[in-house]
């Protein structure tokens, strides 16, 4: 049996198996029909078993089950009667399959359902919690004569248990509140409510997702106080009245949710009264959210290029500079580059193309590069300075030479005479040779440099390359490397290095951007691979200036573990970044240094303008790399270094905007926790980097010497042709010019005596 006051508050009515009254409230008058066991539906009588009602100013509707074939079968109705007078408008059949046997035509409480008439009376929604759906059906006709047009079904067996178990229309004839008694979106509650919008006449079963449930990340229900901490809540049924919900748990406590205006959300739980009556008091919009229309649900995550700080109320989110780093749901602007990925670990370069020094030498005479700050470093700038230098000095010699200035020709012999101490071509003879001696000289100092550079250019850890600037990378290095197995030695130890590096402790930190997540709010607990379970871990929490961004940091005493940290909140976080440190320390043994350097890498993860996902799971696979440097000096000791090289990649999905397209944005809301999953994982082999010089120091020595001897040589050598064959030839030459002048100049001589002497 119902009872319900019609909502004028003139009339009660009754509706039970065998009756239906109505009651006038002021005048106690009673109308009463008792034939509602003898209904006619379709072409035969049956009694009506009600399982739920609402009703309107004059008509109402009712739900239940039909009995036909001689009580052997039922089907479930939708009955509309007229209020006043009190009579059967219409029958219509919900479903057109038959329900064998006769156990629904009695009512029991096992099976619940659910009605609800939208505010304007042309949608009746009919909730069946065991059946798992709501069904839609539109009114049409007049007042004299109404019936359902159409219905439509909602439902979702997937994913829901008990849904439909009370419905309710909210203040909008397209907003329908649904009570799930059980659902596997949200494991913190038994049941939840689901609301949706915009149903319309045409809709498809797949298209229709709700707008929104309750409770969510924003309103929860977690103030609620249980006597059974471990009990989870449940709802009996919802009540709506101008757009505030009103829900009824079944522990016996009442919760009220006021509609909030335009940039509140009702999230704020109080205990009013000693009666378990709690209600949701409005506060503003949560960080990266804005809400434009009153009502009882969540505030909406702000688009891209958009932010909210939440620190007041938001009816659109604000633009950000266009330069910012502001996603779906940003709380601020932040410049993402103060969270830049980096890493330590970089590839062995190759062995240079020339790795013999004979070879390099003779190649710095001929450099492929004509940038200008590149060529005054090459030997052939400075030869051809020196060249021009020696010829402005011949010059000079030679000018003095013609004009025979007294006081200067003192300081050219001089001159000369230095310069013939000099000269290495023509061993002492000439002074011509002393200036292209110092040619030589320029070339050899050159050479000399070059050897000191190159020679210093060894390890590439603590030295550059020698033209570093002209973007040459040559130094006195030679380099090798491959995937090794950590096998011992003969007999039987290990590089020291390998214990320095499994004993190293890691300590991991975790950037949070641009969410305003606050350290009370961050949990980070660590499960061994042996099955050890989950444990507390102790975390470091700091906060960003403008509390836009916070890291926290929590100590790994093994490298092979598992961390869930678990952000609690209705907070949407724009990126991650995950960083390892570990402290460096090294040993010193008489035939080897072992070091173990810093750990410091960093890897940003972010998907362009969208959240992290709820759920995010990361791999970080862990190498060793170790760098074998032989000693530049034969006597010095080895170098074996030693540095973990993380990789940290995400194993899924950095976003759930597919999820959330396919599935319904509401699941944005519904997870009151966002969980980051770490493992660690540790590579059996290991990088082997080895570094050898290309020449060493008594080598090198002998060979600059030997290039500088045979660069005299050559100069001499190409003198010694000059005397040989060229001067010879060129005064054999000269020799008959010489003669004929003098000859001719005998004649002139004598034909100007014979002239006089006429």
């Amino acid at each position: 049996m119902f009872l319900k006051v019609d909502p004028q508050e003139k009339f009660a009515y009754v509706f039970a198996d065998a009756f239906m009254l109505s009651y006038d409230l002021f005048t106690d008058q009673v109308n009463q029909i008792n034939k509602t066991n003898s209904i006619v539906f379709g072409n035969s009588y049956g009694s009506c078993t009600p399982y739920a009602f609402d009703l309107k100013n004059d008509w109402a509707a009712v739900v239940g089950f039909h009995s036909i074939e001689n009580y052997s079968r039922s089907k479930q109705c939708l009955y509309i009667f007229e209020l006043q007078p009190l009579r059967i408008i219409n029958v219509s059949a919900i479903d057109e399959n038959d329900i064998q046997g006769t156990e629904r035509t009695s009512y029991t409480q096992d099976y619940k359902m659910s009605l609800s008439i939208n505010p304007s009376g042309t949608t009746i929604a009919i909730g069946d919690g065991q059946l798992n759906k709501v069904t839609i059906g539109y009114m049409s006709g007049n007042e004299s004569f109404r019936f359902v047009s159409k219905f439509h079904e909602i439902s979702e067996s997937e994913n829901w248990n008990g849904f439909g178990h009370s419905i309710s229309w909210l203040n909008d004839d397209e907003t329908l509140a649904v009570l799930m008694l059980k659902s596997t979106n949200n494991s913190s509650m038994k049941s939840e409510i689901q609301v949706y919008k915009n149903i319309f006449l045409n809709r498809t079963h797949d298209s229709i997702v709700p707008s929104f449930v309750i409770p969510n990340n924003q309103q929860t229900l977690s103030g609620i106080q249980r006597s059974n901490s471990r009990r989870k809540f449940s709802f009996r049924r919802i009540r709506t009245r101008s757009n505030n919900l009103l829900i009824q748990v079944k522990n016996g406590d009442i919760v009220y949710i006021p509609s909030a205006d335009a940039g509140f959300c009702s999230m704020k739980l109080v205990l009013t009264n000693s009666l378990n009556l709690y209600v949701m008091q409005p506060r503003p919009c949560v960080s990266g959210s804005f809400k434009n229309t009153s009502g009882p649900g969540p505030c909406m995550i702000c688009p891209p290029r958009t932010k909210n700080p939440g620190n007041y109320s938001a009816i659109q989110c604000r633009p950000c500079n266009a330069t910012a780093f502001c996603p779906l749901g940003a709380s601020d602007e932040v410049n993402l580059t103060d969270f830049n990925s980096y890493n330590q670990t970089f590839s062995y370069p190759d062995t240079p193309i020339i790795d013999d020094y004979d070879d390099l030498l003779l190649l710095k005479f001929f450099s492929t590069n004509m940038k200008w700050n590149c060529l005054i470093f090459t030997p052939l700038f400075w030869t051809l300075m020196a060249t021009i230098l020696c010829l402005m000095v011949w010059v000079i010699m030679f000018l003095t030479k013609r004009r025979r200035p007294t006081l200067i020709d003192i300081y050219r012999q001089r001159a000369k005479t230095v310069f013939k101490h000099t000269d290495l071509i023509g061993e002492g003879e000439r002074w011509i040779g002393g200036l292209v001696s110092i040619v030589i000289f320029t070339i050899i100092i050159y050479c000399s440099i070059f050897a000191i550079f190159y020679f210093s250019s060894y390890p590439i850890e603590k030295a550059e390359a020698v033209d570093k600037a002209c973007d040459n990378n040559q130094r006195n290095s030679k380099f090798d490397n491959a995937l090794q197995l950590p096998l011992p030695e003969p007999d039987g130890t290990y590089w020291k290095i390998f214990d320095m590096l499994n004993k190293q402790p890691f300590t991991m930190t975790i950037h949070l951007v641009n969410t305003r997540a606050q350290c009370n709010d961050i949990i980070a607990e660590r499960n061994r691979r042996t099955g050890t379970p989950l444990s507390r871990v102790e975390t470091n929490c700091t906060l960003s200036t403008n509390n836009v961004s916070g890291s926290f940091s929590f100590g790994l005493p093994t490298h092979k573990s598992f961390v869930r940290v678990g952000i609690n909140g209705p907070y949407f976080i724009g990126a991650l970044r995950l960083c390892l440190h570990g402290k460096s320390y090294n040993e010193t043994e008489d035939y080897a240094v072992h070091e173990l350097h810093e750990l410091d890498v960093c890897t940003l993860f972010y998907a362009n303008n969208q959240t992290i996902a709820r759920s995010t799971d990361f791999v970080v696979r862990l190498i060793k790399v170790i760098n074998i440097t032989k000693p530049l000096n034969r006597n010095d000791r080895t170098s074996y270094g030693g540095i973990w090289a993380p990789f940290i990649t995400y194993t899924d999905i950095l976003s759930d905007e597919l999820y959330f397209a396919e599935k319904g944005e509401y699941l944005r809301y519904s997870s009151k926790q966002q969980t980051i999953n770490i493992h660690f994982e540790e590579e059996i082999y290991f990088v082997q980097n080895n570094q050898a010089p290309i020449i060493r120091r008594g080598a090198l020595f002998f060979h600059t010497v030997l290039f500088s001897f045979s660069l005299i040589e050559i100069f001499a050598m190409i003198f010694l042709f000059y005397k040989l064959w060229f001067h010879p030839i060129h005064q054999r030459i000269q020799r008959p010019q010489d003669d004929l002048a003098i000859d001719v100049s005998f004649f002139l001589v004598l034909e100007i005596f014979y002239i006089m002497k006429q």
